[in-house]
């Protein structure tokens, strides 16, 4: 049965007491919750607002194991597997409304989410009654520090010097009279001219390599 056969029920009801068995629970709403708190037993009800029915329900419930406790011995007109009906004499509908009227509505809060990378445990409260608690364990989230950081053109005007350095690592800038000053002084001119915060482990592998040959076809002064 929908929530909407449901409510179409309680807004014919006159004497009933309709109790809906879902999943461990016994659900009683609308009219069967406001003579089920006068005439059976007193539980707390609770107000929430159905969005896609643009309705508020009052229900209320309790488990499955305690249906002899909560009930006892009284007569049921029907009974099946998933639903009870009781008498409960006439049910004021004016009054029903004042006391559905002075219910608080229930909104539900925003909860702060657990921490990361932590096991946590979740209860729910149904209708009064607590549902044991399930666990739940979230994924850590590598730290910032651990991701790569990729500068991106943006960061660096074009035609820039740190541009080209990260454009191509691995060729050593041009300089003037690159051979004036023998392979040892242009090996070091060239060590300082590497921008290495903005290479791949790749492309400075592959400039360390260009250096070895120029140490290895040349002599050092």
């Amino acid at each position: 049965m929908t929530m909407n056969d449901i409510i179409a029920t309680e807004r014919r009801n006159t004497d009933r007491i309709y109790l809906y068995l879902e999943g461990i629970f016994w659900k009683v709403y609308e009219r069967s919750a406001f003579a089920f708190i006068h005439r059976i037993s007193r539980y707390k009800p609770s107000k929430r607002f159905i969005k896609y029915l643009d309705t508020s329900i009052v229900s209320l419930g309790f488990p499955d194991a305690s249906r002899s406790k909560v009930l006892g011995d009284r007569p049921l007109i029907q009974a099946t597997d998933d639903l009870l009906i009781l008498e409960a004499g006439p049910i004021g509908v004016e009054e029903f409304e004042r006391w559905k009227e002075s219910l608080p509505l229930i909104v539900p809060k925003n909860t702060t989410p657990p921490s990361v990378g932590r096991t946590t445990y979740t209860a729910t409260i149904y209708d009064g009654e607590r549902v044991p608690p399930r666990r739940v364990t979230l994924p850590p989230v590598p730290a910032v520090e651990s991701v790569p950081r990729r500068e991106t053109a943006a960061q660096h005007p074009p035609h820039s010097s740190a541009s080209l350095s990260s454009a191509s690592p691995a060729t050593p800038p041009p300089t003037e009279n690159r051979n004036s000053g023998g392979v040892g002084e242009n090996v070091l001119r060239d060590l300082r001219n590497f921008s290495v915060e903005n290479a791949t482990p790749l492309e400075c592998l592959l400039f360390v390599s260009s250096l070895k040959k120029q140490l290895n076809n040349g002599d050092l002064r």
